[in-house]
C-alpha cells in the first residue's frame, strides 16, 4: 500500500502480469510453447557439475603460471526441453562467446580485491615514537632505540584517558592507511612487472575491449508457432576444419584460455584450460564459478524472469486457463493476439498502464491495488473512497504519491503547509507571492471558515412569521 500510495514507484518490486488465454484448441495448445519461451533460463539451471583442476608451470625463473583445468557438465536435454526454450548447441555456443569472459572478469575482480587487502602489523605509537619523528639528535634517537628494544619485551600499555580522545583520530587514520594500500598495491603491481612480464593486472586488459553482448542468445525467442522437428541447426560437420575455427574463435576471446575442447557428439560437456600468473593469494576458482553460473542468463525475453500457466473460474463459472508472469513486457505480448485474450490483459505496474493504455486504465489499477490490499485483512472500503484517492492522484494526467512532492502541483498554499514540510511551502509561497482562494477543505480549516462539503454546501433559510 505504501508502495501505491506514498510512493509511487515506477520500478515496483513485485510486478506481474495476468492475461487469459483464448478457449480454443489451438490456442490452448500454443500456449504452453509461449509459457518456455517466456521463461528466462540461467546457466546454473542446466549445469550439472563443474571440475576445477589446477597445476603449476614454470618456463623460466620469471615465468610461473597457474593452469586452471574447468570441465562444465551439462544436464542432458531431455531433462529440461519440456520446460525451457534452448538446446544444447545454443548453450555451447553461449559458453564459447559470453560465458569465459564474465569468468575471465570475475577472476580478475577478485584478485584484485583480493590482492588490496595485506596483513599489516601495527601498534599505537608511544611518545618515544612522536620524539624520533620530531628529528632529533642522533644520540638520542639511538638511545630511544634501545629502550624501544626494551619496550618490545614488555607488553605496552597505554593510558586509558588517551583512548577515548583518539578513537575518532585512529578511525580516520585507519580509513586513509586503507585507502593507501590500495593504491600502493596497485603501484607494487606495476613496478613488478618489469621482473614478471606475465603479472595478472597485464594479462588482462584485454577482457574490456573483448567485451559484447550475444543477443542473438539472449533475446532471440524460440518460434513456438513452429514445432521443434521442423527446426534444426545447420548439419554439425566433425571435420577437424570445422572444430578449429570454433575453437580458435574461444582461443581469440583472451590471452589467458590457453585451450578449449567440447563435445562434438551431444554438446553435453565443454573443457577450457586458463594460464594464469601466480597470484600472490589463492582463491576457489570453483565457487567463484558457480556463482556466476547463477547470475548468468543464457536466454531470457527482456523484463520477464518466469511465467505460469494456471487455471482459474470465470464470472460465468467456467474454468479457463491463464498465464502469469513474473515480470512485465507489454509490447512483447501484443504479438500473440491469437493465442491470448489481450482485452482482458492486467498488469499491477500503474506507470506501465498509464503509458500504453492512458491514464484512465491506470486510474482503475490504482483502485484495484488498493481494494485488493485491504481484502487479505478482510477489509472492505466503499468504492467511492478508492475512487476520489485514485482521482486525486490521477487528476492532471499523471501518476502522483501523496507525499509532499505530488503537493507541489497544488494551487493551495495553505494546503501544501498542512501536509508537510510547513516552512518549505510557506517560504516558497512568500517568495513568489502565490494566492490561495480558500476553496480547498484544508485552507478553510486553517483561517476557520466553513468547508464548501456537506451541510456546508447549501445555505438553511427560515420564515420569520
Amino acid at each position: 500500500l505504501r508502495e501505491i500510495l506514498m510512493v509511487a514507484s515506477a520500478n515496483i518490486k513485485t510486478p506481474m502480469m495476468s492475461i487469459p488465454v483464448l478457449n480454443t484448441k489451438k490456442a490452448l495448445k500454443k500456449v504452453k510453447k509461449l509459457k518456455k519461451q517466456l521463461t528466462r533460463v540461467c546457466l546454473s539451471e542446466v549445469l550439472h557439475k563443474v571440475k576445477v583442476k589446477d597445476s603449476f608451470q614454470v618456463q623460466s625463473r620469471l615465468e610461473k603460471f597457474r593452469i586452471y583445468q574447468v570441465k562444465f557438465y551439462f544436464l542432458d536435454y531431455k531433462l529440461y526441453r519440456q520446460e525451457k526454450c534452448l538446446t544444447p548447441d545454443d548453450l555451447l555456443h553461449y559458453m564459447e562467446t559470453r560465458f569465459f569472459q564474465l569468468l575471465l572478469e570475475g577472476i580478475k575482480k577478485k584478485s584484485v580485491k583480493l590482492g588490496s587487502f595485506k596483513v599489516v602489523n601495527t601498534r599505537k605509537a608511544t611518545q618515544k615514537d612522536l620524539d624520533q619523528g620530531s628529528g632529533e639528535s642522533d644520540g638520542k634517537q639511538m638511545q630511544d632505540d634501545r629502550d624501544l628494544e626494551v619496550e618490545d619485551e614488555a607488553p605496552i600499555v597505554d593510558a586509558e584517558a588517551e583512548e577515548g580522545d583518539a578513537d575518532a583520530t585512529e578511525t580516520k587514520r585507519r580509513e586513509k592507511q586503507e585507502e593507501e594500500i590500495d593504491y600502493d598495491s596497485e603501484e607494487e603491481e606495476a613496478s613488478d612487472d618489469g621482473e614478471e612480464p606475465e603479472e595478472k593486472d597485464e594479462d588482462f586488459p584485454g577482457s574490456e575491449q573483448n567485451e559484447f553482448t550475444d543477443q542473438n542468445v539472449l533475446e532471440n525467442p524460440c518460434n513456438f508457432e513452429k514445432s521443434n522437428k521442423g527446426k534444426k541447426r545447420s548439419k554439425r560437420t566433425t571435420t577437424e576444419e570445422m572444430d578449429t575455427k570454433r575453437v580458435n574463435a574461444v582461443l581469440n576471446l583472451h590471452s589467458a584460455i590457453d585451450d578449449y575442447k567440447y563435445d562434438t557428439a551431444d554438446s553435453l560437456w565443454c573443457e577450457v584450460n586458463l594460464k594464469l600468473p601466480i597470484m600472490k593469494v589463492h582463491f576457489d576458482l570453483s565457487s567463484l564459478v558457480m556463482s556466476i553460473a547463477q547470475s548468468a542468463v543464457v536466454y531470457e525475453t527482456r523484463g520477464i524472469t518466469r511465467c505460469l500457466l494456471n487455471e482459474t473460474t470465470n464470472r460465468r463459472g467456467e474454468k479457463e486457463s491463464v498465464l502469469n508472469t513474473e515480470g512485465i513486457n507489454l509490447t512483447e505480448m501484443f504479438q500473440y493476439g491469437d493465442t491470448l485474450d489481450l482485452n482482458r490483459l492486467y498488469s499491477n505496474d500503474i506507470h506501465a498502464f498509464a503509458s500504453t493504455y492512458g491514464i484512465e486504465a491506470a486510474l482503475r489499477v490504482i483502485e484495484k491495488e488498493i481494494k485488493d490490499v485491504f481484502s487479505v485483512y478482510g477489509i472492505q472500503v466503499d468504492p467511492r473512497h478508492l475512487s476520489l484517492v485514485a482521482d486525486y492522484m490521477c487528476f492532471d494526467g499523471s501518476y502522483k504519491p501523496f507525499n509532499r512532492i505530488g503537493m507541489q502541483s497544488n494551487s493551495s498554499p495553505l494546503q501544501q503547509m498542512s501536509f508537510e514540510t510547513s516552512y518549505k511551502f510557506l517560504k516558497h509561497a512568500t517568495m513568489l507571492g502565490s494566492h490561495d482562494e480558500l476553496k480547498s477543505p484544508s485552507a478553510c480549516l486553517v483561517v476557520g471558515k466553513v468547508v464548501r462539503g456537506g451541510t456546508g454546501l447549501f445555505d438553511l433559510k427560515q420564515p420569520l412569521k
